[in-house]
C-alpha cells in the first residue's frame, strides 16, 4: 500500500499544473478576455481536469497493488472512458447553454490541450510506479 506522504509527492505535478494555470488565467484575465479567450471557462475546465486526474490516479494506484494485471488495464480504460464522457458532456452543455456570441472556442481548445498535459503527467507517474513495482526479468 502506498503511504500518505508518497501519495502527496505523486500529486505534486498535478497541483503545480493546476496552480500555474489558474494563476495565469486569474492574473491576466482581462488580457485573455480581450483576445476572446474566456478565462472562466479555462479555470472551470482546469478544475474539472484536475479532479478527474486525481480520481484516475487513485484508481491506477489501487490497481497497481492488485496481482491481476487486467485490473490495471480496466482501471486505465475505465478512467479514460469516464474522463472523455465528462469532458464531452461539459463541452456540449457549454455549447448548448452559452449564447453563441459569448462562446469561446479558443478556451475549449486550451482546455483540451490541458487534458493532454494532465494525461501525460498521469501516464508518466503510473509507468514510473509500475516500473519500480515490476522486478527485472
Amino acid at each position: 500500500m502506498l503511504q500518505q506522504s508518497k501519495f502527496g509527492k505523486l500529486l505534486m505535478p498535478f497541483f503545480a499544473l493546476f496552480t500555474i494555470v489558474n494563476i495565469a488565467f486569474l492574473i491576466w484575465a482581462d488580457k485573455w478576455d480581450a483576445i476572446q479567450i474566456n478565462h472562466s471557462v479555462i479555470i472551470f475546465g482546469n478544475a474539472l481536469l484536475f479532479l478527474l486526474s486525481l480520481f484516475s490516479l487513485w484508481l491506477h494506484l489501487k490497481a497497481l497493488n492488485n496481482k491481476n494485471p487486467n485490473v490495471l488495464v480496466r482501471s486505465v480504460l475505465g478512467s479514460t472512458f469516464l474522463k472523455i464522457i465528462l469532458i464531452a458532456t461539459s463541452v456540449l452543455l457549454y455549447l448548448k447553454y452559452v449564447p453563441k456570441e459569448l462562446r469561446s472556442k479558443l478556451a475549449v481548445i486550451i482546455v483540451l490541450f490541458l487534458y493532454i498535459i494532465y494525461v501525460y503527467l498521469e501516464v508518466r507517474i503510473v509507468l514510473k510506479l509500475n516500473k519500480k513495482k515490476t522486478p527485472n526479468a
